[in-house]
């Protein structure tokens, strides 16, 4: 895509409040022209004689971005896909003063630059942002740190904020601005969403993972050689065995999780990756029938392709993208054509920029908002949000269409509605009368073993030390069994925690995350 030239009015004021600002949020609708302000602040960054840095959430995302960045400016990429040899090459590059940009993952906001000038975060609440193994930290909260230590500006960009971060600057403290841009370029209008009602379509004898309706606009979009993105967001044909004769499911013998089927037929955990063969009989009644519910991208190609014969499919999750280059490569023949419909999980949400996809459909939006976790609401929100900003980018217009169980729930309806402040202001108040951030800090302690009495017993022994009625269990975490070790959670909101804690007898070990961004 060729820069823009002239920037809009809410590009211009957006532009003037990064320049003056040390934080600034950018909340801006998807296709609003985020990314130009990002490369003009880049280019006075470059020009003041210093460097800057600019995060991406997925690594799929990083080539597109890089195009935008190295015809413009010096510049190299940091992410985990990166060969030693690669990361270590580019690391020489920034030391050595030879590139001016860095584009990455999480990871690249710790890149060593000796006179850091501007941290770009797009996409700003993306959970990917948070680095769930050790050392854990929130790429964002490292930001604002290197910006407090050098001077450095920060810009958040999205166009669903996290509560958290809107929530903050709604503060007005000083040095944190924030600029809202509600239209996109050229004036398109953001594409009308509708929501399908899939309780209906099951009264109606049809049990496909596609509704008439979404069936029927697919067929008529692509009579116009114009393109489709389908969202479903679980790998696999199935997501689980159920035996007939007495209602058992296959779980995994080390994880407290539903095997899932995949179309080479095997089940396979998604948490330790053990696979076995879907030849199996029932562990509780020894049955041989079962039943396959649920579905995942597997088998949503094949019905797609039972649909539409003649029609190439491009599927992308991380069973398609484990190859070097994969996610690039799938991306590079939708971008010239060569497939009518991408298919995949959530990395196809976010910052694509296709101009012949006219339709986004999303089969099924309830994967994630029953989850035991009190973000599930705002992660649906987002995730619907972005996938739906990928319709109706060019000339051609777009729609949206959402396939629910759930059609009234108000996470549907504000995405419905293109409405982030509807949304912001029905959760803000179940966050505030349950007291969970942003009114709170919230740490979560897993105590984990392979003897789950013991795991147990030392989880209320911790309870019983911390004395504070801000703790929520001990409770079976909800993914309660892990690679064979039995988990344990307690939940404790601003408390402060004995330094001892992590201290545990042998076979038993104690995480802890402060400000969690998944609690399962």
């Amino acid at each position: 895509m060729n820069p823009i030239l002239t920037l809009t009015k809410e590009q211009e004021k957006a532009l003037e409040v990064a320049r003056k600002n040390r934080i600034t949020l950018i909340h801006g609708v998807t296709a609003s022209g985020k990314t130009e302000i990002y490369l003009r602040r880049v280019a006075d960054t470059v020009a003041a004689g210093k460097q800057a840095i600019v995060l991406v959430p997925e690594i799929s995302l990083t080539p597109q971005t890089i195009e935008r960045f190295a015809s413009k400016f010096k510049t190299t990429v940091l992410h985990s896909r990166l060969t030693p040899k690669e990361r270590f090459e580019s690391w020489n590059k920034i030391i050595n003063g030879e590139v001016t940009v860095v584009v990455g993952a999480r990871s690249a906001v710790f890149a060593p630059f000796p006179n850091l000038g501007l941290i770009v975060i797009d996409e700003e609440h993306d959970s990917s942002y948070k680095q769930d193994n050790q050392p854990r930290y929130h790429t964002r909260e490292v930001a604002i740190q290197r910006s407090n230590l050098s001077g450095a500006q920060v810009i958040l960009g999205s166009a669903t904020p996290s509560l958290e971060t809107f929530y903050l600057f709604k503060q007005n403290q000083a040095g944190f601005a924030y600029v809202e841009m509600k239209q996109r370029i050229d004036n398109f209008p953001l594409p009308p969403v509708e929501l399908i009602d899939m309780r209906q379509e099951l009264q109606e004898k049809n049990r496909s993972v596609l509704s008439r309706e979404l069936r029927t606009s697919i067929k008529y979009c692509l009579s116009k050689g114009e393109q489709v993105i389908l969202l479903l967001n679980r790998r696999g044909f199935s997501s689980f065995l159920l035996c007939r004769e007495c209602g058992a499911t296959i779980t995994c013998p080390r994880c407290h999780v539903t095997l899932t089927y995949h179309n080479d037929q095997n089940l396979k955990c998604h948490y330790c990756n053990h696979v076995q063969s879907s030849s199996t009989t029932c562990p509780k009644c020894s049955s041989i029938y079962f039943k396959y519910l649920g579905s995942g991208t597997q088998k949503a190609e094949s019905e797609l392709k039972q649909f539409f014969r003649d029609i190439k499919i491009l599927r992308m999750d991380k069973d398609t993208t484990k190859k070097r280059g994969a996610h690039q490569d799938i991306l590079e023949k939708f971008k010239q054509c060569e497939g009518q419909i991408l298919l995949g999980t959530q990395m196809i949400a976010k910052g694509l920029d296709f101009p012949n996809v006219t339709l986004v459909g999303v089969l099924n939006a309830d994967t994630a908002l029953h989850l035991p976790d009190f973000r599930s609401a705002e992660r649906t929100f987002q995730l619907m949000t972005q996938v739906a900003g990928r319709s109706g980018r060019g000339l051609k217009g777009g729609k949206v269409i959402i396939q629910t169980y759930n059609p009234e729930h108000y996470a549907l309806q504000a995405a419905k509605d293109h409405d982030y402040q509807k949304f912001y202001a029905e959760e803000i108040q179940y966050r505030q009368a349950l007291k969970y951030p942003p009114f709170s800090h919230l740490t979560c302690l897993i105590v984990s073993s392979t003897n789950n009495n013991r795991a147990q017993q030392h989880a209320e022994n911790i309870v019983k030390e911390i004395k504070s009625p801000q703790v929520l269990g001990p409770a079976p975490a909800p993914i309660y069994k892990l690679r064979n070790r039995y988990r344990w959670q307690i939940l404790i909101k601003d408390t402060e925690i004995p330094a001892n804690i992590l201290e545990a007898p042998s076979g038993i070990q104690v995480d802890i995350d402060v400000d969690p961004i998944n609690l399962l």
